[in-house]
């Protein structure tokens, strides 16, 4: 953990993080207008886990679903979310077990299955970790109105770096996508969405 955590940088500011997260989390927006981009966004999705199996998003049908688009070089915004991950499992107490952690590396070409799966778990042996072939992420992240983007990468290279949008997607228990956390958001607050959506589902 120590490793990673050494990682962590000085928050950078809000308006860096954001560039290129698309617009139904622009602050020009109404909320409503946020809800009805947001309830078209969502759905099915097939990745691989770290054991190599298929994983399907309904497979976890009947819990909380958090998803979070980043990749294991990242050096500050991951390690943030991630131990945000584990602080609000901390915080759910029981209620827990009702909720999914899934981190989706969008770096399939260095984060194999073995670094990924020691990346997630240092954090949480909770939190999920899953991927894809670069095609397959894409479909998934504009699914959901997330973002990446590869910078520096040149056929064999190896220390590029991937811009990425730095929202927590929240999916309901029968699957569909019903809150965007925006980075930064305090763990508080966190905590109330989330126990807001369990008690919806229950």
């Amino acid at each position: 953990m120590t490793r990673f955590l050494a990682l962590l940088v000085p928050a950078i500011s809000m308006s860096l993080l954001l560039v290129g997260v698309p617009t139904v989390h622009a602050h020009s927006q109404t909320h409503e207008a946020s809800r009805q981009e947001t309830r078209a966004l969502g759905g099915e999705f097939e990745l691989v886990d770290t054991d190599g199996r298929e994983f399907k998003l309904s497979s976890l049908r009947g819990k909380i679903v958090l998803i979070y688009f980043g990749y294991t070089g990242c050096p500050d915004a991951c390690p943030t979310d991630l131990l945000l991950f584990r602080d609000l499992l901390e915080r759910l107490g029981s209620k827990k077990q009702s909720v999914q952690p899934i981190f989706i590396s969008v770096d399939p070409a260095r984060d194999t299955p073995k670094h990924l799966a020691a990346y997630a778990n240092a954090f949480s042996p909770a939190i999920r970790a899953l991927t894809g072939s670069e095609r397959k992420l894409r479909q998934v992240a504009k699914a959901y109105g997330s973002y990446f983007k590869y910078v520096g990468r040149t056929p064999g290279s190896t220390t590029y770096t991937v811009d990425h949008s730095v929202n927590i997607y929240v999916v309901n228990g029968g699957g569909k996508l019903v809150g965007v956390i925006p980075f930064g958001t305090p763990l508080d607050e966190v905590v109330r969405r989330i126990e807001g959506v369990l008690d919806k589902s229950g």
